[in-house]
């Protein structure tokens, strides 16, 4: 698609590898794809993830890089993240007003609002030791929300959920979204059910994904991979087209919006 880019984020602690599929997908659309790895993850470097206003950060740092190669200086540029990834995708229109398109899977509003739902009642005083650490690691980017961002901005956005979701959950973030900004035209929301964290999977294959980590984490206890050869005989007895299976009715929501001028 000529003069078209579009920028993929992953999730936290994973790499762009765990998104191949997603990338092939947008790649099968005719989309020129553009993606990396964060700081602290896979072949970035960098000790630790440096937190969740990281993502936001690099996710600047990397369109800031893309804006600067002669090749790709007259392509619009659009962005699509999972998780932490799409937190930072929410946001980024907050540094680069020229995003044309956004979408995010399962991306949480804030750094605050994710640390309230993982820290609730009595975590309150670890919570805000945490945020604190946000604010010395990241202070130019701690204090974005997903809210403002995007009640302000003229890019075209698709915000995808699952109801069941346990990491980044509906309540949380995807219903806040959805009252507060459902009466803007450039803002669509599509709902899924029973996907999990991975709303763009099928069913199944989100079901099989469940099923290999269960059988990871009870060999891990029994200690029973600690060998390659374990590991190797582990991974061979799982299929991983099937793993990470994509839904169809989702990509076509996410083509369409993509492409939309």
């Amino acid at each position: 698609i000529p003069g078209r880019l579009v920028v993929f984020d992953h999730g936290m602690g994973n790499g762009h590898r765990a998104y191949m599929r997603e990338l092939e997908r947008l790649a099968a659309a005719g989309f020129l794809v553009f993606t990396y790895d964060h700081t602290g993850c896979m072949a970035s470097g960098g000790a630790s993830t440096g937190g969740f206003a990281q993502s936001l950060k690099d996710l600047d740092d990397c369109i800031t890089a893309i804006k600067q190669v002669p090749q790709l200086q007259n392509r619009t540029i659009s962005v699509m993240g999972h998780s932490w990834g799409g937190f930072s995708t929410m946001n980024i229109a907050a540094l680069h007003p020229e995003i044309t398109h956004v979408v995010s899977m399962s991306g949480f509003i804030s750094v605050k609002r994710m640390l309230e739902q993982i820290m609730p009642g009595l975590l309150k005083g670890v919570r805000k030791t945490l945020y604190e650490l946000e604010q010395r690691t990241n202070p130019d980017y701690v204090d974005f929300d997903a809210l403002q961002t995007l009640g302000s901005t003229t890019a075209k956005v698709l915000l995808i959920a699952s109801s069941d979701d346990k990491v980044v959950q509906k309540s949380h973030h995807f219903d806040v979204l959805q009252r507060e900004l459902s009466g803007r035209e450039n803002v669509r929301f599509l709902l899924t059910e029973n996907k999990g964290h991975n709303p763009s999977y099928t069913c199944d294959a989100v079901r099989y994904k469940d099923d290999f980590f269960a059988a990871f984490q009870k060999l891990v206890k029994k200690k029973k991979l600690e060998t390659k050869a374990q590991q190797a005989a582990f991974m061979a007895g799982f299929d991983w087209v099937r793993m990470t299976q994509q839904d169809e009715t989702v990509w076509n929501a996410i083509i369409t919006h993509l492409k939309e001028a």
